[in-house]
């Protein structure tokens, strides 16, 4: 069995596994970070020379992770699911309180938090969502930005990466503080596509997809079995043929009717082996979403009138779908009113296989006829139809 899709995803994967990936609020290039450790600046700190952020201006850096770089930190290699948190500790070392006025993440993995200590021992709450005031830090006292990276939410997996969040303060010899934290979200396995997205789907019929699922690297780990599924899903898990030394599954994935109307998003949980097909690994999350729609539906839901080339006229378009299997109904009648509606023509095109008239779709097409002037449209069209469950429907029409 080939994977066309997979494959190619796979071979990406494999390519850019010792890449350096930034995610920069402001857009900096990767190419401007740093590759291997993510902390070789070569001489451009020298011991004669001030480190940035440790001249006793503004806020210090205490007990930094890389004496020559303070404002570096790591929280090292995450196994995708895992959270972990990184502390900066800054400390106040003018004579005037500082005003933390925003902080911003660049990345939505990784999500600050602040907090002081004075120098009695008190400890005050920041607010990081305030863009004017998350804190003040009053002199002497010691700010903790405490940094916490869930790496379900990196985008980015198997390389190294930086995010860069930036303080701004009403410091006025230091205002801006710049942190840069390292990560690496290390993955055993990669979806294609990254999660099974069934679309728009009818409420009672439900819908149904697969998705596939290839190992990364040489870990020789695997999927064992399906671990835990939300309530009305029907679900198998295949082990494909291998394609060269990847292992690949497929995950087939049914949700049953009846379904809330709306958007909704659930997840599967996969058993997985530890390297070699041994022990047990971390479960492995795969996300399924939908959009639960009425079992017959108007789509678009409103008609607006547009140039149709082929007739050389404005006219306006709609379908009436039937979305469950064999479903099959018939327009009774259609009819438009409305300001700007008369002498249109309301017109009805089954699409085959029709039976007895009925079929599980059609389409509606409001004409205005050879010669006709079209001017301001604010109307409704009204279809009647044979199925008791949806015999009406009311269609906005407009043009202007």
């Amino acid at each position: 069995m080939s994977h066309p899709r997979l494959l190619p995803h796979l071979f990406l994967a494999a390519a850019l596994g010792l890449g350096l990936v930034s995610c920069d609020p402001k857009g900096t290039a990767a190419g401007e970070h740093h590759e291997g450790d993510g902390h070789d600046h070569g001489a451009e700190a020298s011991a004669d020379t001030d480190v940035h952020g440790q001249d006793e201006r503004g806020f210090v850096v205490l007990d930094p992770q890389h004496a020559a770089h303070p404002n570096w930190a790591d929280v090292g290699d995450l196994e995708l699911g895992e959270v972990a948190t990184a502390t900066v500790k800054l400390k106040n070392v003018e004579k005037t309180p500082i005003t933390i006025q925003s902080v911003l993440s660049g990345c939505s993995c990784t999500v600050p938090s602040l907090s002081c200590v004075t120098e009695s021992g008190e400890r005050i709450e920041g607010d990081p969502s305030s863009t004017t005031e998350a804190l003040v830090v009053p002199p002497g006292a010691v700010a903790e930005l405490s940094l916490r990276v869930d790496s379900l939410l990196s985008p980015a997996r198997n390389k190294d990466k930086l995010v860069v969040v930036r303080m701004n303060t009403d410091s006025d010899f230091d205002p801006y503080v710049t942190i840069e934290l390292r990560m690496k979200i290390v993955a055993a396995f990669q979806t294609v596509p990254p999660e099974l997205d069934l679309k728009r789907i009818p409420r009672n019929g439900g819908g149904a997809g697969t998705i596939q699922i290839g190992a990364i690297g040489d870990s020789g780990r695997g999927l064992e079995r399906i671990l835990e599924m939300p309530p009305g899903f029907d679900c198998a898990l295949v082990e494909d043929p291998p394609m060269g030394l990847t292992p690949v599954w497929t995950l087939r994935v049914r949700v049953e009717g009846p379904l809330a109307l709306g958007p909704a998003e659930k997840k599967i949980v996969l058993a997985t082996t530890g390297p070699g097909r041994q022990g047990e690994g971390r479960p492995y999350e795969i996300k399924v979403r939908w959009n639960a729609v009425e079992d017959v539906e108007v789509a678009p839901a409103r008609m607006l009138f547009l140039r149709d080339g082929t007739i050389g006229r404005e006219v306006a378009q709609t379908e009436l779908f039937a979305r469950l299997p064999g479903q099959l109904l018939s327009i009774t009648s259609a009819t438009i009113e409305g300001p700007g509606t008369e002498g249109l023509i309301v017109q009805l095109e089954p699409a085959p296989p029709v039976t007895d008239g009925r079929a599980n779709r059609w389409r509606i097409t409001v004409d205005p006829g050879a010669g006709k002037q079209l001017g301001t449209v604010n109307g409704t069209v009204v279809l009647t139809t044979d199925d008791p469950s949806f015999p009406r429907f009311e269609i906005p029409i407009a043009r202007k």
